[in-house]
């Protein structure tokens, strides 16, 4: 059987948690378009923390509780047919939005170290997906995965920071691997018929 590989830019967001377990993030197409709002873990006094008239997604807290770094396609020139979307920080509250990546391709899904300083994201630029890490301010991108035909993607940090998982079409299906935070022993966990994805 040949494996389809996902249009992973397109998935549906998730929610995340605050560190603090006390508030939730997460993207809503509710005002017409993917936008991040949060709200108290019992689900009440839900607020909006960004506003475009294009997508914004895959929000995730910063370890700290200091920022969210999420996806957003508010840079995209409207030439591609598939929208490109770049890595973005901002404030707890919305507010000092800064662009980290500057890719002709899309960077999306980034997801924090647990030390605050670095995040790990997913990048087209190289011709198909593949997992790239930079310091917090967006500085020193540095690519960790290397798989032409293939596509390496949704990576997250373990807590203790030792190693970061992701799902490959590598070997021919969709299976969850780990590797270290410079890329090295890369380590494949699953050996299933079916699609394993999304690890945390």
């Amino acid at each position: 059987m040949e494996t389809e590989t996902p249009v992973v830019s397109t998935t549906a967001p998730k929610a995340t948690a605050e560190p603090d377990g006390s508030k939730i993030i997460f993207s809503s197409n509710r005002d017409g378009n993917f936008e991040i709002y949060e709200m108290y873990g019992d689900g009440s006094n839900q607020k909006r923390l960004t506003r475009n008239s294009t997508d914004d997604r895959h929000p995730a807290w910063s370890p700290d509780g200091s920022q969210i770094a999420f996806d957003s396609d508010r840079d995209d020139d409207g030439e591609n047919f598939i929208k490109t979307s770049e890595i973005y920080v901002m404030d707890v509250d919305g507010t000092n939005q800064m662009r980290l990546t500057n890719s002709a391709s899309s960077d999306f899904r980034p997801s924090w170290s647990p030390d605050s300083r670095k995040i790990v994201f997913v990048t087209e630029r190289d011709g198909n997906n593949e997992i790239y890490v930079m310091d917090a301010d967006g500085s020193n991108q540095m690519r960790l995965t290397n798989n032409r035909i293939a596509a390496d993607t949704a990576p997250a940090w373990s807590p203790d920071g030792t190693k970061i998982a992701f799902y490959s079409t590598r070997d021919g299906n969709l299976e969850i691997y780990t590797m270290d935070p410079d890329g090295n022993n890369q380590t494949r966990l699953t050996y299933s018929d079916a699609w394993d994805v999304y690890p945390r």
